[in-house]
């Protein structure tokens, strides 16, 4: 009988036992499970929703936007990015903002009408977050704007391209200056060429003509750009100005097949490794890129500081990396 007593007094123990057991394992699988579900919440609640909307072509925008989508993601800075042909396109992406209703609208270069201007102030009375991103057109409705101060790069250009002439010790009293870049007329380029010629007449270079050529992928490709730039002997240019990598490199190539080294000085851009040798080999005199890394940087700085504070600088101009 004791013995009895003995085992199930034992089996009772073990019971409870294991009762306890599992409600300790419960206990602590609840607590992960309500810790994991607050940090997600946490997590969706403090991120930012982006809506990006950009002048197309998308492969142009790599160079900054592989840049962005990095150091967003890891700031929580969630971004759906669009991109606009027409006055008509830029609207309805904006409209479509007025449903959607992110935190934050980043815009390049929407174009000046009465509708986008109406739905522009609709946005901003609904305390949506607006930053202009490269180009300052967008002043009585943008909180912040982040890019590049166009007016500067075009003196850096100006001064490549009086030091290649002075080092010859030809500076001429008039130049041609060709400008191939397919966003000329939408991001900066009256102000850069404003930059580029001040600089060369404060030299001495009185008579500057510009000619633009200005086209949009792939209506009008970059080899044809090349060969109207390097064989036509009318328009005579000493100087071909390059806004992309993919043209720097089509005329850089161009130059050599059709042998015409000593004809132009030709400033591009891009980070091809195959520039960087043009550039040492005199083929190419200089490359001129803006510093995707730290606009990017510095829109998501602006972004979380408005986020945390409701508010961040109203101006901010980024750098360059010159290589001549």
């Amino acid at each position: 009988m004791k013995k009895r007593l003995q085992n199930l007094s034992f089996r009772i123990m073990v019971f409870f036992s294991v009762i306890i057991f599992i409600a300790i394992a419960l206990y602590d699988i609840y607590n992960i499970r309500f810790i994991n579900t607050s940090d997600k919440k946490a997590n969706f609640k403090n991120s930012v929703r982006i809506m990006m909307i950009l002048p197309q072509n998308q492969t142009y925008w790599d160079w900054f936007l592989d840049q962005y989508k990095d150091i967003s993601e890891k700031q929580g800075i969630i971004t759906d990015i669009v991109f606009y042909n027409t006055s008509s396109e830029a609207y309805k992406l904006l409209k479509l903002a007025t449903v959607t209703k992110p935190d934050a609208i980043v815009m390049c270069n929407i174009y000046n009408s009465k509708d986008i201007a109406q739905v522009l102030s609709t946005i901003k009375s609904s305390n949506v977050f607006i930053v202009s991103l490269f180009n300052d057109m967008l002043f009585r409705y943008e909180d912040v704007f982040v890019g590049i101060d166009y007016y500067y790069k075009g003196k850096i250009a100006g001064k490549i391209i009086y030091k290649v002439f002075n080092e010859k010790k030809n500076i001429p009293s008039s130049l041609k200056i060709a400008i191939v870049n397919p966003f000329y007329t939408t991001i900066g380029g009256a102000l850069e060429v404003k930059g580029l010629t001040d600089f060369l007449k404060s030299k001495g270079i009185k008579e500057i003509g510009i000619k633009n050529f200005n086209f949009e992928y792939p209506a009008f490709p970059s080899e044809e750009v090349a060969r109207q730039l390097i064989l036509e002997d009318k328009q005579k240019f000493n100087v071909i100005y390059i806004g992309s990598e993919t043209d720097t490199l089509t005329i850089a190539q161009n130059i050599i097949t059709f042998n015409k080294l000593d004809q132009f000085v030709v400033i591009g851009a891009g980070t091809n490794q195959k520039l960087q040798k043009y550039v040492k080999e005199k083929i190419i005199n200089g490359i001129i890129n803006d510093n995707g890394e730290l606009i990017a940087q510095k829109l998501c700085e602006a972004i979380l500081s408005w986020k945390k504070f409701g508010h961040a600088s109203s101006y901010i101009s980024t750098n360059f990396k010159v290589i001549e």
